[in-house]
């Protein structure tokens, strides 16, 4: 298999596939080469089976991006004087934020202002938003529908007016705005007494056992990974075969929020769990624990499966099947917004830190937990249930 070269200077861009073993070295398929938007050079297949047709296409796609770089051009130069006059909107910069970002999770975090934020504040000047219109979003987004028709999830609130602060704290180092607006504990109200939903012992195995998990094995092993590691569900989506230690029992997980990347001791009982994955599906050294299974075993190519193996499946995918489950079986007749009552992937990271104080003390949970104040530790322990039985003596 090889591409060569079209001779005429007119068809520059252009390249003929054929099979090296073809002594006729008749052409295959017809490839384009040109530079995107961001001024890479691409070279793709086209459905093209004339060198014109190729020509036709090729110029097509310059004209596009010759179009495309206009547009762009002239969006710069009107950001270029709405700066000057201060005079931008929330959109735009939105528009001069979100490439600043190098982050994987930032597409996400873009379609998710995109969807949420752009609707009802995009179009004000970012110097007139007040904290009452953070609160007036936030207030809407509570009544919004998710994409599956169900009221989004109060964390999917939280984390979009979390963004919101982070972009406003960026304008405001660009200069583009005086003060940021968004006061998080201002406008979303915790309750900080409440510590968040523990499971009892009795529920706690009914759940490793429910039915669902005998067709979806993988959101299992995921639970019990987060359940026994304590860690956080997007932390333990990153686990990779080379990350877990069969000899000293610990499973290395990565820093998050202020934290140090750190290894989580567990049981014997669980590394089996994690061995016999390993086995069943052939992972080698750098290869995701839980990687996207669904996409490997539709293509039919081996090289593209491996590559797959590589990817972690994003937290979100798995979130929404946990979520269907956990509403069956823990949730009925418990409002949206009840966070202290609801199960959720989050109750495993509390259940496991209750359990190491119970048995421990706060010291070890804290160090469960990998966090650096105890302070914070208090507010995931469940803690409450001791206290009525708990004999002072006095």
């Amino acid at each position: 298999m090889a591409f060569r070269k079209l001779r005429a200077k007119k068809y520059s861009g252009i390249y003929e596939y054929f099979k090296d073993s073809d002594k006729d070295k008749r052409t295959v398929a017809y490839y384009i080469s040109y530079r995107d938007i961001d001024n890479k050079t691409k070279k793709i297949r086209c459905d093209a089976n004339t060198k014109e047709d190729a020509l036709k296409i090729l110029n097509d796609k310059r004209a596009e991006l010759t179009k495309d770089r206009a547009e762009i051009q002239k969006d710069q130069s009107l950001l270029s004087r709405k700066i000057m006059n201060n005079n931008l909107r929330l959109e735009d910069v939105a528009k001069l934020y979100f490439p600043t970002k190098t982050a994987k999770s930032t597409d996400m975090i873009k379609s998710s202002y995109d969807r949420l934020v752009n609707p009802t504040l995009g179009k004000m000047k970012i110097t007139k938003i007040k904290t009452e219109d953070i609160k007036n979003l936030s207030d809407t987004l509570k009544q919004t529908k998710s994409r599956h028709g169900t009221p989004l999830n109060p964390r999917t609130i939280k984390k979009t007016i979390s963004y919101l602060r982070a972009l406003f704290n960026w304008a405001i180092k660009e200069s583009y705005v005086d003060k940021n607006p968004v006061t998080i504990k201002d406008i979303i109200k915790v309750d900080k007494n409440e510590a968040g939903r523990v499971l009892s012992n009795e529920e706690l195995e009914r759940l490793w056992n429910l039915d669902e998990f005998i067709t979806k094995p993988r959101l299992l092993l995921f639970l019990k990974a987060c359940y026994n590691t304590g860690a956080r569900p997007s932390a333990v989506m990153d686990i990779q075969v080379k990350h877990i230690n069969f000899d000293k029992r610990t499973v290395h997980i990565r820093a998050m929020k202020q934290g140090k990347p750190y290894d989580a001791r567990v049981s014997q009982e669980f590394l089996d769990l994690f061995k016999n994955w390993i086995e069943e599906h052939r992972l080698v050294h750098d290869n995701f624990i839980f990687y996207p299974i669904q996409l490997h075993n539709r293509v039919e190519n081996k090289e593209e499966k491996e590559k797959f193996k590589n990817q972690s499946t994003r937290y979100q995918k798995y979130a929404e099947q946990l979520r269907k489950i956990f509403d069956k079986h823990y949730n009925q007749n418990i409002g949206t917004y009840d966070l202290a009552y609801r199960v959720s992937v989050y109750t495993m990271r509390r259940t496991a830190a209750t359990n190491v104080y119970k048995k421990l003390g706060i010291v070890h949970a804290k160090k469960f937990l990998n966090h650096t104040e105890i302070g914070t530790t208090m507010k995931y322990l469940n803690i409450d249930d001791d206290m009525e039985i708990v004999d002072y003596g006095l």
